[in-house]
């Protein structure tokens, strides 16, 4: 292999930056609403031609590509995918080296940037289902969803311990609890690469980024969200001895690296100061040689360029402190064009500023993993050997004036198409959605409501139990015939505020129109035909036909966050949308049992004065497509099961989990089982699942 040749094995960029298309910034910020990503997408993904590939990628050998949030082909269906992907797949062959691709997407819960898929709770839900096995199907579904798609590399689990519930990738987090969260990223890991089909898990972000410290990060990914969040918690830092960083944040990825994990992806973030992608420490030291981690070691996307004052300086940085791969935009905005970096790191190893034997290591570790996956095998090397043996035989042949293929290295075959969204995997995110739910206030066995006139129970379900659940003052009997229910709230029917970010967009999307599912409102009035949605000003008005003390008149109120990711997401405050609170508020006092269900990414403070009023309060996190799943537990069709994976705060001055644990409303592992009803567990399944809007030609 050249000198180029191996470099090119070091560059991961933005497949988007293929396409003839105008910039990024030439067709608006990133930072505006999301009702204009579809403009964005149709001008950045457009057809990706034979052509385009090989212009793009033959030239140089690159040894991976990514599709960031919101990367896909036009239309958005499997069949584009794959033929997109054979054709970069087919361009990398006739390269120098022939060696494949590894063909990135953050399928963090489900394949999500494709539309239709299966999309299931994001990681703080699932922290919530107390539930392994479940945790490695999820896994599994999104390999074989995004394998179908020609992908083969996902960046995920995220192992990261939220510290600050102010951050804004919090709920990209399984739990609070290292160790609970080193559990479910093993237990990822294992779905992923387990999947019966070449694809690698990818652990991240290395290390710390759920410890940063309130107001000192600076969003910044290269010129994206430049000065859109300065002084907040995301690519901040993370102050603390070593004792507090390895007991927390090391800790979790343990159980992940054990399992194999072929990847792991640095942090934005800093360490006591330092670019985590500057620390030659935490990566060579810590990482590879005291863990043995032998797999690749990933950059996040456009990191490199925060490490120094020119990419040269910062690509030498971040290569001599143990990163092996660059992910890059690469020229999708601003000027930094990918091959203009993989000139700089050329540079840098002639002048002696980064040494051969550095980039020998990166490229073997990246060789390893491509045959690990079983995507090449050298044909010089012995029985059993790896990257090591394939990389001397690549030397000695380049040394010898050899021009000849030194891998074997066939095209896969693509998944199986109809996998995705299919009935199986939309039942078993469903059932996930169901375990997910974690029920905080149950006053007097209100929970769960009866299902319908036709399948009322003739005796009441066993009261509920509670872990650490305090008494509440009466409010009424499920049992009897349902009576009114209301539901109401911004987050009742959006697929957008239950799928929250990284969902067909970066930050995410809003209303119903951008793929298939069903939303909260859908699951509920399946169960319960005779209910009534109506907008939070129309519902404040709103009285009970019958009094409270009856039982009979119960009102949904559904709120939570619109969708984030990253630092989009740093808040200031931990407060529920004004709106619905009040609403919340006003029903209750004109006698309505109030359950208030939040679809959120992190817990959110309840004042007391609100949540004295209230009969029932459920945290449903952002389940993702399947909605039913709330209405399952809602009527009883399943117990209440979820536990907390985070403690809950009273003000937001607990949102670090320290001051947090002294005195939480609800404490970590909190918990309020129901009984299913009996008739209700046997009833027909709720919900139907609707049919997005197709592409726009």
């Amino acid at each position: 292999m050249s000198l180029r040749e191996k470099l090119g094995q070091m560059m991961q960029p933005d497949w988007r930056n293929f396409r003839s298309m105008p910039k990024l910034e030439s067709l608006c910020s990133a930072t505006l609403p999301s009702g204009l990503a579809s403009l964005v997408k149709r001008s950045l993904n457009g057809p990706l031609s034979e052509e385009a590939c090989e212009r793009g990628l033959g030239s140089d050998g690159l040894g991976s590509v990514l599709g960031g949030g919101g990367a896909c082909p036009v239309p958005n269906v499997p069949s584009a995918w794959q033929k997109q992907m054979s054709a970069m797949q087919r361009a990398a062959a006739k390269a120098g080296s022939g060696l494949p691709l590894l063909i990135c997407n953050d399928s963090v819960h489900g394949q999500a940037n494709l539309r239709d898929a299966t999309l299931f709770p994001h990681h703080i839900g699932q922290g919530c289902m107390d539930d392994p096995a479940l945790v490695e199907e999820l896994a599994r579904i999104a390999a074989l969803e995004s394998y179908a798609c020609g992908l083969n590399w996902i960046f995920s689990p995220c192992a990261a311990v939220a510290q600050d519930l102010r951050w804004g990738r919090t709920y990209e987090c399984f739990s609070e609890d290292p160790a609970l969260a080193g559990e479910l990223a093993a237990a990822e890991v294992r779905g992923i690469q387990r999947c019966g089909f070449p694809m690698a898990a990818c652990v991240k972000h290395w290390v710390a980024d759920g410890g940063t410290i309130l107001g000192s990060g600076n969003f910044d990914m290269g010129g994206i969200g430049k000065a859109v969040k300065a002084h907040g918690l995301d690519q901040g830092d993370a102050r603390m001895d070593e004792t507090e960083l390895r007991r927390t944040h090391v800790a979790p990825y343990l159980p992940a690296l054990a399992e194999g994990a072929l990847t792991v992806m640095v942090s934005y973030s800093s360490v006591n100061g330092q670019k985590c992608h500057a620390s030659e420490r935490l990566l060579t030291g810590l990482l590879k040689q005291e863990l043995g981690f032998q797999g690749l070691v990933v950059s996040d996307y456009n990191a490199v360029q925060q490490c120094g004052a020119n990419f040269g300086d910062a690509v030498a940085t971040v290569l001599n402190a143990g990163v092996d791969v660059v992910m890059t935009a690469g020229g999708l905005f601003g000027d930094l064009l990918f091959r203009k970096q993989l000139d700089a790191m050329e540079a840098n190893v002639r002048e002696g500023r980064v040494l051969a034997t550095r980039v020998d290591d990166a490229v073997r570790r990246v060789l390893r993993v491509k045959m690990k996956m079983g995507l090449i095998r050298a044909r010089e090397a012995q029985p059993g050997g790896e990257g090591a043996s394939a990389l001397e035989a690549a030397q000695a042949a380049e040394a010898g004036g050899q021009p000849r293929r030194l891998f074997y290295a066939e095209e896969a075959p693509m998944g199986e198409a109809t996998c995705v969204g299919s009935a199986d995997h939309r039942a078993i995110a469903r059932r996930a959605v169901a375990k997910s739910c974690v029920l905080l206030k149950n006053e007097a066995g209100l929970l769960p409501l009866p299902l319908a006139v036709a399948h009322t129970p003739a005796v009441l379900a066993p009261p509920p139990t509670a872990t650490h659940a305090a008494s509440a003052p009466p409010c009424g009997s499920s049992g009897g015939v349902p009576g009114e229910l209301l539901v109401t709230g911004a987050a009742a029917h959006d697929l957008g505020y239950q799928c929250g970010g990284w969902s067909l967009e970066w930050q995410g999307c809003r209303g119903n129109a951008f793929t298939k599912g069903t939303t909260l409102w859908e699951g509920i009035h399946a169960a319960r035909p005779d209910a009534t949605l109506v907008s939070s000003k129309a519902a404040a008005s709103r009285k009970p036909k019958a009094a409270r003390a009856a039982g009979c008149s119960v009102a949904l109120v559904l709120t939570g966050e619109p969708p984030y990711a990253e630092g989009f997401g740093d808040v200031a405050s931990l407060a529920l949308p004004e709106a619905d609170a009040r609403t919340a508020a006003a029903l209750a006092d004109a006698g309505w049992c109030v359950v208030l269900v939040l679809v959120s990414g992190r817990p959110l403070v309840l004042p007391p004065a609100l949540l004295d009023r209230l009969a029932g309060v459920v945290a449903a996190w952002l389940p993702g497509t399947e909605g039913a799943g709330l209405a399952d537990v809602l009527f009883g069709r399943v117990g209440f099961g979820g536990k907390l994976a985070f403690s809950w705060p009273r003000r937001d001055e607990q949102a670090v989990a320290s001051v947090r644990a002294k005195d939480p409303l609800f404490p970590l592992g909190y918990k309020i089982t129901t009984q299913p009803h009996a008739a209700a567990a046997c009833a027909p399944p709720l919900g139907n699942t609707r049919q997005s809007v197709a592409d726009a030609p």
